[in-house]
């Protein structure tokens, strides 16, 4: 293999030796020479051939894992799922992922993420040591090994695709959309945190860098901060799924206006169409619920956060530590959730239900009875019961033009459960909505997205809410039965390895009238 300083060597020295005295000194045949001579780039050249695969496979990986958010811990995004979504090798998926994060011996725990703000030029990251309060994790992670390594994945993904490594290329404040002093101010933070930016502009004063000292590290190259972002991150106890989807959310505008910070609220977190079927005992005034209901509240939203798969064993201290709340009150909340049969305790503690296809025919087979019943008590009542089902029904027209399947799901969910309690039936009402907080569980459980079904959800909404506006109690049921049988495949078509028992849902759900 020749040089490019090689070749221009030849090439001078055929000016005063021949060719054949030129090729007994090189090595290269006299052939060869004569090309040489002949071109005016002596560089290497690519090379002919197949391209190379793995850069390319590299591109796309990224593109799919850096959207996936919280999601990047599922099985729809194992080497396999995603070897099966791009046709390429696994061999050549798993080289790209193992490219994104660490290996899984290195995830050691002892550590938590409280900060993530992104924003050209600059990236933060804030940690903190966790204060194990003398327990026996011995810096352990509190959730899989595994889980952090894929979500290391998903950030490093984020970074890349977002286009961050070329911002040491971009000048000038056309490109800004953050203010960089919001960004600067987040350096102060509190001495108890390490703090981790990526500079390549060189924003960061050198007072506020001497002021923070050895607990701020700024880099100002791309692959320096990547490789010591991962290495920190390994060492956390837990990467959140709020994180992941506010990076996912927020790839295709560059990472701009990403701000993040630890939950320490006990409040549930809400979206743009707030709803009070995601609430335990909700039928109960606010102001009448015990901290142990307020938790369950706010645990189930933490579960999801935190990309539990069914199995999975809680870990009530993480849980605490994060809610900022006595460790005894979160474990009387878990024990709450497992009488209420929305977490399993058959096995020890609390942990995340085992769905089958034989929980989901039976939780939708049970809302589909009651449903009937519920609409032809409601096509019986005056009109007037009707006004806040109007009502949930405009949130779900509002949502479905987000494509959001979070809110599309919490507007059609609230919908129900407003039909549920205009019925004036109260046993059924409560009945009803302790279904609908397991099927947000499984929802959540399952990830499933229901922004591809907005139009469709939208369409039944409407024609329920009409037949009812008729006194049409029949045509409102027919709506209802087709609304849940879709529900229930899109949800089945998830487990689709261990096979819908479609004669068992007919047998379910046939009318006997």
């Amino acid at each position: 293999m020749y040089s490019p300083e090689d070749r221009r060597a030849a090439v001078a020295a055929l000016k005063t030796d021949t060719i054949a005295e030129v090729a007994a000194r090189t090595g290269a045949s006299p052939s060869t020479l004569r090309r040489w001579a002949g071109r005016s780039d002596l560089a290497d050249r690519p090379r002919s051939g197949r391209p190379p695969i793995q850069a390319t496979a590299d591109q796309v990986v990224e593109a799919l894992v850096a959207t996936a958010g919280a999601r990047i811990s599922g099985r729809d995004y194992s080497t396999r799922a995603l070897s099966e979504a791009t046709g390429l090798s696994q061999s050549i998926v798993s080289r790209s992922v193992r490219s994104l994060t660490v290996p899984v011996a290195e995830v050691t725990g002892g550590r938590e993420l409280v900060l993530a703000a992104s924003g050209f030029p600059l990236v933060i990251l804030g940690f903190r040591a966790v204060d194990t309060g003398g327990d026996d994790s011995n810096g352990r992670p509190a959730v899989p090994p595994r889980r952090i390594q894929r979500r290391i994945a998903g950030i490093a993904a984020a970074l890349r695709s977002a286009g961050v490594q070329r911002w040491a290329q971009r000048f000038g404040s056309e490109h800004r959309q953050t203010p960089t002093a919001d960004l600067l101010a987040l350096l102060a933070g509190e001495e108890n945190e390490e703090l981790l930016v990526f500079d390549p502009l060189g924003e960061v004063p050198d007072d506020t860098v001497a002021e923070a000292g050895p607990r701020a590290r700024v880099h100002r190259g791309f692959v320096e901060f990547v490789a010591e972002l991962k290495s920190v991150l390994a060492g956390c106890q837990d990467i959140p799924g709020s994180l992941l989807d506010q990076l996912a959310a927020r790839v295709r505008h560059g990472l701009e206006g990403v701000l993040w910070r630890e939950s320490v609220q006990i409040e549930p977190r809400r979206t743009s169409i707030t709803s009070d079927s995601m609430e335990i005992s909700s039928w109960l005034p606010k102001e009448t619920r015990s901290i142990t209901e307020h938790l369950a509240i706010a645990l189930r939203e933490e579960i999801i956060d935190s990309g539990y798969d069914p199995g999975d064993r809680i870990n009530p201290r993480l849980l605490s530590r994060r809610m900022r709340v006595p460790r005894a009150s979160v474990d009387a909340a878990l024990r709450r959730m497992v009488d209420d049969k929305l977490l399993d305790g058959s096995r020890g503690g609390a942990r995340i239900p085992l769905i089958t296809t034989v929980d989901v025919l039976d939780l939708y087979a049970a809302r589909m009875a009651i449903g009937e019943v519920v609409l032809r008590s409601l096509a019986l009542r005056p009109q007037r019961y009707l006004v806040p089902v109007q009502l949930a029904l405009r949130q779900v027209e509002a949502s479905a033009p987000t494509r959001s399947g979070i809110d599309v799901e919490d507007a059609d969910l609230h919908f129900q459960q407003e039909l549920a309690r205009a019925s004036g039936l109260r046993e059924s009402a409560r009945t009803f909505e302790s279904l609908t907080l397991r099927l947000r569980l499984f929802i959540s459980i399952l990830q499933l997205d229901y922004s591809p079904a907005s139009d469709r959800i939208v369409s039944d909404d409407r024609a329920i809410f009409r037949s009812l506006s008729r006194s049409d109690a029949k045509t409102a049921i027919e709506v209802w039965r087709g609304k849940v049988d879709n529900a229930v495949r899109h949800m089945a078509g998830l487990l689709g390895r261990r096979r819908f028992d479609q004669e068992l849902w007919t047998q379910l759900t046939r009318s006997l009238g």
